[in-house]
């Protein structure tokens, strides 16, 4: 009598065992919380009683990599109590703050912050976005704290920006009120 060889054997049980994985599962009470849970899409806006919620982690809590600390940008209390570390004055802030903007809200908000960017529709401008806010004007009424976390958390039409350095917020901030003052005009 012959015997086949012991590695055909093996592939064959690795085969007949290794396939079932592939399988879908016998019974829907195996390990269920990878089939059937929730999926959140990226980009996708949460919703809780109809109203939109912002994935900001637990008020009060530390940032694990040292970073800055969480507040929801229509918290006024805190918002207002943030401080501009950055010198308003300062021409070193306020340049870097023309370069951050320039880089990143002058598409939208224009260079006059008059939210008349390339991207924005208004006038006769046929651009995508309907709807961008001039900061020239409206940033009178808020404070340093409220524009840096509009910056850095976003608004309701507005990307969060927080890939800009906090310092480079902070002049960008600076420079917002630097336009203010003249009127739009650079």
């Amino acid at each position: 009598m012959r015997h086949k060889p012991n590695w055909l054997v093996a592939i064959c049980m690795f085969l007949l065992l290794g396939l079932t994985g592939c399988w879908e599962q016998w019974s829907e009470t195996w390990f269920p919380q990878m089939k059937w849970q929730k999926v959140v899409q990226g980009f996708e806006e949460a919703t809780l009683h109809g109203e939109r919620v912002e994935f900001l982690p637990p008020e009060g809590s530390v940032p694990t990599d040292g970073g800055e600390i969480q507040v929801n940008r229509l918290d006024l209390a805190k918002a207002d109590a943030l401080v501009n570390p950055r010198d308003p004055g300062d021409f070193r802030s306020v340049a870097n703050g023309a370069e951050q903007y320039a880089i990143y809200c002058e598409v939208c908000h224009g260079t006059t912050g008059m939210g008349d960017g390339p991207v924005s529709m208004t006038g006769s401008k046929a651009g995508p976005f309907a709807g961008v806010f001039p900061l020239v004007g409206i940033t009178r009424g808020r404070s340093d704290g409220y524009i840096y976390l509009t910056i850095r958390n976003g608004g309701i039409r507005m990307p969060h920006y927080n890939r800009i350095p906090q310092m480079d917020r902070w002049d960008i901030v600076n420079y917002v009120r630097f336009l203010d003052k003249k009127g739009g005009k650079p």
